[in-house]
């Protein structure tokens, strides 16, 4: 290997790292058979209004096996619930708020650990912004 250079880091410093990772960690614990409201705004990182005019949002519930057990969506309205901005409407705003409600259908699952994911996206790009446990205490 003649033409094979190695780098190594000899001022002891530590490397810089670049991160894409926007997504936060948080848990949500709901109870069976009972409605749940999650309020949202996403910002950017100097905390203003995310602009979400002309994206979809999806907040998926899977167990453990990635299997779906719920999904809502600010495109549809299903059995499970609604996902949609602060007025009602199913798009979203440039005010960066989001409503997630999800109905008694969508907490009538076994009682349990699962997990969810929620992801904004447009026709460029797909974003995990949150992500965690999700929880259905028993009723």
């Amino acid at each position: 290997m003649e033409n094979t250079k190695v780098i190594h880091n000899t001022n002891n410093k530590s490397m810089a790292t670049i991160n894409t990772d926007i997504a936060q960690k948080i848990d949500i614990i709901v109870r069976e058979n009972n409605s749940a409201t999650i309020n949202l705004v996403i910002t950017n990182s100097s905390g203003a209004a995310y602009d979400l005019t002309n994206y979809n949002c999806s907040f998926n519930v899977y167990n453990l096996d990635n299997q779906s057990v719920f999904s809502i969506s600010n495109t549809t309205t299903d059995d499970e619930g609604s996902l949609t901005n602060s007025l009602g409407s199913e798009t979203l705003s440039s005010d960066g708020k989001i409503i997630i409600s999800i109905n008694t259908t969508g907490t009538s699952q076994i009682p349990g650990s699962y997990k969810y994911r929620l992801v904004i996206s447009n026709s460029t790009e797909s974003k995990t912004w949150m992500y965690g446990k999700f929880k259905i205490n028993n009723d």
